[in-house]
């Protein structure tokens, strides 16, 4: 979901899934693309792996680093549809690692993405 609506550009879809300094940095690529006149197009083909990195209670905060194996397929183009990034015919694997957190005392059973980066 947070792949496919940052692709988007789905602000509003991203706000309740990201803690608030990650949705402000997604935020502001989307807008960097938006003011560019660039689109991008992804397709999520799968996750291969996903293994937990490290899990911790900190207080009420439940944290899980997760580090996940995927394929895409992405492309940005320009106003003129020109492909300015990446293929939109190949699929490409990545690797990142995501920490989510949770408020365990809370009724909200959702979990926000709090951290990301690039996996090896």
């Amino acid at each position: 979901m947070i792949i496919t609506a940052f692709a988007a550009g789905d602000r509003k879809a991203l706000k309740p899934l990201l803690a608030n300094d990650v949705f402000e940095s997604f935020s502001a690529a989307i807008a960097q693309r938006e003011s560019a006149g660039q689109k991008v197009e992804t397709t999520f083909v799968s996750i291969d792996k996903a293994s937990v990195e490290e899990a911790e209670l900190r207080g009420a905060t439940a944290q899980v680093t997760m580090r996940m194996h995927s394929k895409l397929i992405t492309a940005t183009k320009d106003k003129a549809g020109e492909v300015v990034d990446g293929n939109p015919d190949k699929v490409i694997d990545t690797s990142d690692v995501w920490t989510f957190a949770r408020d365990v005392s809370s009724r909200d059973p959702n979990w926000k993405l709090i951290a990301t980066e690039a996996g090896a």
